[in-house]
């Protein structure tokens, strides 16, 4: 069984890891400590969001921004393949999406050139949720998974959803609330 070293390390509000101790390959493996409630996150007012963002930018993030206004299934699936820039074999799917989720996380598409931290903010996800409740789930199912396996491999992922509907609500991803941020958890401050 792998030692885990005392000392953990703190990736901004993402969560806490600890370097494994020893590893077969030689290179040392982030293992997930803490779970995160950082990963995919509610904003209510824009500014919120793009102030979040600025700050994040400030300290080398890359940011990929994507307006949801008028989001039905098909035009979600393809906004992102266009924003993400997805190979040209992406299938228009759940698991199409995945598998190239998979792909921005190695780095293979989406933030090419990019070692910091990957923002993907998508604008008023509210529409694709009155739309379409199960798939908008399942939508964010695939992204939180992604920005799992992105912080396990210590190449840290983060989603952000804009929601005009101050009362949105996402139900669990795995065993994970989907929360609003801490500037606006209240939902006296989404009024």
């Amino acid at each position: 069984m792998a030692r885990l070293t005392e000392e953990p390390y703190r990736l901004g509000w993402v969560g806490t890891y600890v370097r494994s101790a020893s590893d077969r390959l030689g290179s040392a493996l982030m293992t997930l400590v803490e779970p995160s409630r950082g990963l995919v996150e509610l904003f209510y007012r824009a500014d919120v969001l793009n102030a979040h963002i600025d700050e994040l930018e400030q300290r080398g993030a890359s940011t990929v921004r994507v307006d949801g206004g008028s989001w039905n299934k098909e035009a979600a699936l393809e906004d992102l393949r266009v924003a993400l820039d997805f190979p040209d074999h992406y299938g228009s799917n759940l698991d199409a999406l995945s598998d190239c989720m998979f792909d921005v996380v190695a780095g293979e598409c989406g933030f090419q050139g990019s070692s910091g931290t990957r923002l993907l903010a998508l604008y008023q996800f509210d529409s694709l949720a009155r739309a379409d409740q199960w798939f908008a789930h399942q939508l964010v199912d695939v992204l939180y998974e992604a920005a799992v396996m992105a912080l396990k491999l210590g190449k840290p992922f983060l989603v952000m959803l804009q929601s005009d509907d101050p009362d949105l609500s996402i139900g669990p991803v795995g065993t994970t609330h989907i929360g609003w941020n801490r500037t606006e958890w209240a939902r006296s401050s989404r009024a």
